[in-house]
């Protein structure tokens, strides 16, 4: 699974479109999802608009959304190997912490990054507000 980010936003402009998402409609918000999954966009333009503000703040450009899948899983098998051997509760704490940090990441980019790669880049007045 590649990178997926969207550009890099503001504190406050990503507080404006995570708060502009969460007041869609719930079926609206599935709707969207539903829809860039399967490689459509949603017809209603303003929703679409809200949605793919969505997924750029929640895709930032950061070192965790642009983290392959691959080394949090080798790092949780360092860690049991480490907790096993050592015999030591932490590393089996800190494996378990980082499977689930991991596991909400990788959620977070198969709902949104199907949004990002679907809509195009909108204008700034498509800003929701």
């Amino acid at each position: 699974m590649g990178a997926v980010v969207g550009p890099e936003l503001t504190p406050e402009r990503r507080a404006t479109a995570l708060r502009a998402f969460h007041t869609l409609p719930k079926e609206d918000r599935e709707d969207a999802v539903a829809l860039a999954r399967q490689g459509r966009r949603h017809p209603d333009e303003r929703v679409a608009a809200v949605a793919w503000w969505y997924a750029a703040a929640v895709l930032q450009p950061r070192w965790y959304n642009r983290l392959p899948v691959a080394v949090p899983a080798v790092l949780v098998l360092v860690l049991l190997a480490a907790a096993f051997l050592f015999d030591n509760a932490g590393f089996a704490l800190a494996g378990l912490v980082v499977l689930l940090g991991a596991a909400a990441l990788v959620r977070q980019r198969i709902l949104t990054a199907p949004l990002l790669r679907l809509m195009r880049p909108p204008a700034a007045g498509d800003m929701p507000d």
